[in-house]
């Protein structure tokens, strides 16, 4: 079962509530992790991150653990391209994060990462505000979502194929501080930075973010002129790579 978008609201209102939600088709697999319980919403056999969650681990746990080296205790933890709710739930389970706010427009992903989280009863420290949203470099509508059976993660958004709506960083996130923020938006990651300057300008975050193999030139300029420096650089794939990047220190004491 897909999300019809007009119930959206309506399903997002009964998660946040802690009311019983109906997935259909989702299989739960329960498993114990650091002494405590998860329980994963699996809906894909094939799925990179699905796979992790059936065998009762989180997915790029190299990169969750550098994450933790860098959040502080209580902080808020920004999930743009949240998928399924791999990073989020770490941040709320593991990492104490006071508030989590994942953006993700596929329904096929935001179903499993609203089971997730109710399934987890981690609601209280989710804003689902997002949830059916995608940000750019710009406000703009019409995107649709490319169909994958293999890899939900790679589905990418078309633009004029749909009703999803875009929005900035900026303003998306006006009234928050993120602590951390975690970018996956296949191939659409400078435009995602680019909606985000002033956030990351006001707060100064550390940044977790996938970049693709032709965007790399560009995203080492961005990331200079944001003021950054590369601290931690994990690959996995031959297409892309996963930066961290924290902000650049500005001079010596004294």
């Amino acid at each position: 079962m897909l999300f019809d978008p007009d119930h959206l609201a309506e399903f997002l209102r009964r998660v946040a509530s802690g009311q019983s939600v109906g997935f259909g088709g989702v299989d739960l697999y329960t498993s114990e992790i650091h002494g405590r319980r998860m329980v994963f919403s699996v809906e894909m056999q094939r799925d990179p991150i699905q796979r992790s969650h059936r065998e009762g681990r989180f997915y790029e746990e190299e990169e969750l653990a550098v994450i933790k080296s860098l959040f502080p205790l209580g902080g808020t933890f920004v999930d743009i391209g949240a998928n399924v709710g791999n990073h989020g739930l770490y941040a709320a389970v593991f990492l104490s994060a006071g508030k989590v706010i994942p953006f993700e427009p596929n329904p096929r992903a935001y179903k499993l990462l609203l089971s997730n989280i109710a399934a987890n009863g981690l609601a209280a420290r989710f804003d689902l505000s997002h949830i059916g949203k995608g940000l750019g470099a710009a406000p703009q509508g019409s995107f649709g979502m490319e169909d994958r059976d293999r890899n939900l993660g790679a589905a990418k958004m078309l633009p004029g194929a749909g009703d999803i709506e875009v929005t900035t960083g900026d303003l998306a996130l006006a009234d928050s501080s993120p602590d951390f923020i975690k970018i996956d938006v296949e191939g659409m990651e400078i435009d995602v930075l680019s909606g985000l300057k002033t956030v990351i300008s006001r707060c100064r975050p550390a940044l977790l973010v996938e970049v693709d193999r032709d965007n790399d030139d560009a995203f080492h300029a961005l990331v200079d002129d944001l003021g950054y420096v590369i601290a931690d650089t994990l690959q996995r794939y031959n297409r892309n790579k996963n930066y961290v990047i924290t902000p650049r220190q500005t001079g010596a004491d004294g």
